[in-house]
């Protein structure tokens, strides 16, 4: 029975079938379409799909942000294979053949050195799956590049450099990797696997978090980029959804697949065009030009502001207006929203969100002091505070399902 099911964004997990000779339906935002997404960047009426006999046609209804296939932007129509993703704005849908698709049409396979259990979430790129290590007997989360796009050989050259560029990293709030490799003409990379969700995940239930766990959080993320200074690297796309969390609740940064390398100027170039979350990037980020670490401490910022007062400080009907006001326009002063915070964490996030990159934090190290500041203070007014969760806690505590909608994300 084929169908189109929200893998990820607020409908996660709502479906539509496609099965009558007929079917034809409508994705966006009004309420009058088959399928309605309240994605701030999808458009009021984004894409079609018809069905034609056994063939199904996408079409692209003029969006404003684009309707892609598998990382491919469509220019009018398109055929729609089953298996494909649909991404529109920051959600992503997959077109499903039936329910037994769900643990992905490489369960119970065997790639390289491993053996594939469950898909844990699907992307413009490819698939990630639940996977067994053959040689070292461990659980491990496999990422495998589309079968579709490694007939290009610059996507697969970008899938690598992902997988060289997350290998720099070795550090404990970054999610570790194992290996790439390439088995018959499939490209894949094996990281660990953690079901703790992701911090989207935790907001998504409850709109915000304590100021406390907030700024823990948002503490580990920058010990992150701390290390990430060092090694050089800007990761371009810091963001609720790239923070993965541990079944203890320790937090590791993950999805380098637009990070780059600094130069010899300490600069990282956007030659090859502008990439990363709206809703999160910094003002030089959504200007086209040349960034460095104090980049990733905006997004953080932002991140921070999203956990601690529910929100993102812009939103628009469009890529392009929200990249407008986060180069243009002042975001709503957090003690207007919430008056009952610490004074301290007002100054933080003050200085993570200016507009200019020299008036911010000049390294994620002083930044980090801060934020142990904040905490103190809330140590303060709070009572004690809940321990930090240990990192020597098990990173694999049982075989259960994952909430899934991170690893759409790594894609």
């Amino acid at each position: 029975m084929p169908r189109i099911v929200v893998e990820r964004g607020s409908e996660k997990g709502v479906s539509l079938n496609l099965d009558a000779p007929d079917a034809s339906a409508i994705v966006g935002r009004l309420k009058s379409c088959n399928l309605v997404l309240t994605d701030g960047l999808a458009s009021r009426t984004h894409f079609k799909i018809e069905r034609c006999g056994e063939t199904f046609i996408l079409t692209d209804l003029n969006s404003h942000n684009g309707t892609h296939v598998n990382g491919i932007k469509v220019e009018g129509e398109v055929e729609l294979p089953l298996g494909a993703t649909i991404r529109v704005g920051e959600t992503l849908i997959g077109f499903r053949a039936d329910n037994r698709d769900e643990e992905g049409m490489l369960a119970g396979k065997r790639l390289g050195g491993y053996h594939l259990v469950t898909r844990l979430g699907t992307g413009g790129m490819g698939e990630v799956y639940k996977a067994m290590q053959i040689a070292l007997g461990r659980v491990v989360a496999l990422k495998i590049l589309n079968a579709d796009l490694t007939k290009d050989r610059s996507f697969v050259e970008k899938f690598l450099r992902e997988a060289r560029a997350a290998g720099k990293f070795n550090h404990p709030n970054v999610i570790h990797v194992h290996e790439a490799g390439e088995d018959q003409g499939t490209y894949f990379y094996s990281m660990e696997f953690l079901d703790g969700g992701s911090v989207q995940d935790q907001v998504a239930k409850g709109g915000k978090l304590s100021p406390r766990r907030a700024t823990e959080i948002v503490l580990q993320a920058a010990r992150a980029l701390e290390y990430a200074e060092k090694v050089g690297i800007v990761h371009c796309d810091i963001k609720p959804d790239n923070l993965m969390l541990t079944p203890g609740g320790d937090v590791r940064l993950a999805d380098l697949g637009i990070a780059k390398t600094l130069n010899d100027k300490g600069k990282a170039e956007q030659s090859d065009g502008v990439f990363g979350s709206p809703h999160y990037m910094s003002p030089e980020q959504a200007r086209g030009l040349s960034l460095d670490h104090r980049s990733d401490i905006y997004s953080l910022g932002v991140t921070y502001y999203r956990l601690v007062l529910g929100k993102v400080p812009f939103s628009g009907k469009d890529a392009r207006e929200i990249m407008e006001k986060q180069v243009y326009d002042e975001p709503m002063p957090p003690r207007r929203i919430d008056s009952t915070l610490p004074p301290a964490l007002y100054n933080v996030l003050g200085r993570m969100l200016k507009k200019r990159a020299a008036d911010r934090y000049s390294s994620a190290s002083s930044l980090i002091k801060d934020l142990e500041s904040v905490l103190t203070q809330l140590d303060h007014t709070d009572g004690p505070r809940s321990p930090v969760p240990s990192s020597k806690i098990s990173r694999i505590t049982r075989l259960r399902k994952p909430p899934g909608s991170f690893w759409s994300l790594l894609l």
